[in-house]
């Protein structure tokens, strides 16, 4: 009996395309903010540097920046963890990518201020994830019934 075989007798439901592309977007997206905040955190002492010196308006501490890279390095990869539970289709994964957005979102507008891109582009995400991922139990059920027909 292969792999797959064990798989469709569980009776997981199989992950709809949409929600399959969702991810893919979300994953690049999370990774790439994951790395660029850990980044950030492995080279704040030049980062704030640079930043006071040309934008004179913010006073960026060294430990200010260590602690926004690393508030933004859990937030986007716990998202990233959210993704990745999403594309096994859990619904711990959609819970816990919208925390982290919405989280991110406060955040930033504690710190930065009101940024429209980035609010609409997380609302977005997390509408259309809304809309992708299969939450109710009947159409969980016949996701599961075209996969077990499928092969």
């Amino acid at each position: 009996m292969t792999d797959t075989e064990k798989k469709s007798k569980t009776g997981k439901p199989k992950r709809p395309l949409f929600l399959g592309f969702l991810c893919v977007i979300g994953f690049t997206y999370t990774s790439l903010f994951s790395l660029l905040f850990l980044l950030g955190m492995l080279y704040s002492t030049g980062i704030s540097g640079i930043l006071n010196e040309y934008l004179q308006l913010y006073d960026l501490s060294r430990l200010n920046f260590f602690l926004f890279s690393i508030a933004g390095f859990i937030i986007f990869f716990s998202a990233f963890i959210g993704i990745l539970l999403m594309w096994k289709v859990q619904k711990l994964g959609f819970y816990i990518y919208t925390i982290s957005a919405i989280t991110f979102l406060i955040l930033e507008l504690v710190i930065a201020g009101f940024y429209l891109p980035d609010i609409l582009v997380h609302a977005l995400l997390i509408l259309l994830f809304l809309i992708a991922f299969p939450f109710g139990k009947k159409r969980r059920a016949r996701l599961t019934e075209k996969k077990l027909i499928n092969q």
